[in-house]
């Protein structure tokens, strides 16, 4: 059983939830990258559900950003957890969350 979840929320807003770590990540990229192509316009990323991330989880950002790029979408991140914005920092990203 998968210890994370992405799921539609609203209109334009993915929440993401659970343990973003690198022996889930294709799938949890396979299941955003499915969900942002039923979508449209600014599209809102909640991770306030998210318990734990590793540097894998600012690949799977960095990767919806391309994918949001391509389908003509914004994306906004919402509640980034602390790790996620330090793993960000220390390889000089930190300005892909503004």
């Amino acid at each position: 059983m998968a210890d994370w979840k992405v799921e539609r929320t609203g209109e334009l807003e993915l929440q993401l939830s659970g343990a973003l770590k690198f022996s889930d990540i294709t799938e949890i990229r396979k299941t955003v990258d499915q969900l942002l192509g039923e979508m449209s316009g600014e599209v809102s990323c909640d991770f306030s559900g998210v318990s734990r991330v590793d540097s894998s989880a600012l690949s799977l950002w960095l990767c919806a950003l391309r994918r949001a790029e391509v389908l003509g979408l914004t994306l906004k991140p919402v509640n980034v957890p602390s790790d996620m914005q330090s793993i960000a920092g220390l390889v000089g990203l930190e300005q892909c969350f503004s």
